[in-house]
């Protein structure tokens, strides 16, 4: 692939550019530095970590990385992306740490090593969808917040909480609600995308981080049941809130007030 051998960032989004390692000097550098791994004049590195091997005592030196915060998957910065450290404290941390090193091949995943949120989903529905694929049925709605059945998105540390209907659905008596002007509020819907238009039928949690982003960044509130499809699960750009401001309510319940 087309990444820094030293620090894994993937060259396409280096701002600096790509240095071929065909100096023999810089190139006995980084094969000190990886050893036992292959280097070889045919290998790229990125120009700050060509910068920090050219210093006079660079072969003294510990290994340092010219990127400090890159997903280990697909190379990106991490420095402005949501991410996630891989652990294997969890039955589900474990099978996502098992996919992206079958993903790696042949390299091996350091201690703490960090992933994009868009891999971290990548991996998690990878391992899971071997159990189970996403629910598409209305009347499933208790299968898709099971983990062991429908990959669910919260962040790993998240507990799935216990959903029960509000009582204003018992008693069919309207539930008290207040408006906030400085606040949007996505439509609460648990039976297709949220997103307008959206007519994907794959219904995945939204993650936490995901609906911390869009209110801290926003003001946009998506209630705690809401779905999306997978395609606009992993976007990785928001160009589109302006399709989000055109769908929305300004009404929120004690719920929606105490969820955020």
């Amino acid at each position: 692939m087309d990444r820094c051998v030293n620090c894994g960032l993937a060259i396409r989004h280096c701002i600096l550019g790509r240095r071929l390692l065909n100096d023999e000097a810089i190139l006995t550098v980084f094969q000190q530095w990886l050893a036992p791994q292959s280097v070889s004049s045919s290998d790229f590195v990125c120009q700050a970590c060509w910068n920090i091997a050219q210093n006079p005592d660079a072969l003294n030196r510990e290994r340092p990385l010219g990127h400090q915060n890159v997903c280990i998957r697909c190379g990106r910065s991490l420095a402005s992306r949501v991410s996630h450290v891989l652990h294997t404290n969890t039955t589900r941390e474990s099978r996502i740490y098992n996919v992206i090193q079958e993903w790696i091949i042949p390299r091996a995943i350091p201690p703490t090593s960090h992933i994009c949120h868009a891999c971290w989903v990548a991996a998690d529905r990878a391992s899971v969808h071997m159990i189970s694929g996403p629910s598409t049925s209305s009347q499933q709605d208790n299968q898709v917040i099971q983990p062991q059945e429908q990959p669910s998105l919260l962040a790993p540390s998240q507990e799935i909480p216990n959903i029960s209907p509000p009582a204003a659905d018992i008693s069919n008596e309207p539930v008290p609600s207040i408006v906030l002007t400085q606040f949007m509020r996505a439509v609460d819907t648990e039976r297709k995308c949220f997103i307008e238009g959206c007519q994907r039928t794959e219904r995945y949690r939204v993650p936490l981080s995901m609906r911390k982003m869009l209110f801290n960044q926003y003001k946009y509130y998506i209630p705690e049941n809401n779905r999306l499809c997978d395609q606009h699960l992993v976007i990785e750009s928001w160009d589109f809130m302006d399709s989000l401001r055109s769908n929305y309510v300004q009404t929120f319940t004690e719920k929606h007030i105490n969820d955020m």
